[in-house]
């Protein structure tokens, strides 16, 4: 059984932010920000992110916001 995607929930946040706020990205900063985190944490693993270009994962930008 695969391992589930460790960034499938905060796509998902972003597409409900969005969809809540008349697709307005501004309103939905945090939400895009914690998949970025994601995405360069666990590029290799989500499919998620497949198409986002990684940047390197520093001990500043490692943790995801809440």
């Amino acid at each position: 059984m695969p391992k589930p995607d460790p960034c499938k929930k905060l796509a998902c946040a972003i597409q409900k932010c969005l969809s809540e706020n008349d697709f307005q990205e501004s309103r939905c900063t945090k939400q895009i920000d914690n998949l970025l985190e994601c995405c360069k944490k666990y590029h290799t693993f989500s499919l998620v992110c497949s198409g986002m270009k990684p940047k390197a994962v520093t001990e500043e930008n490692q943790n995801i916001k809440d």
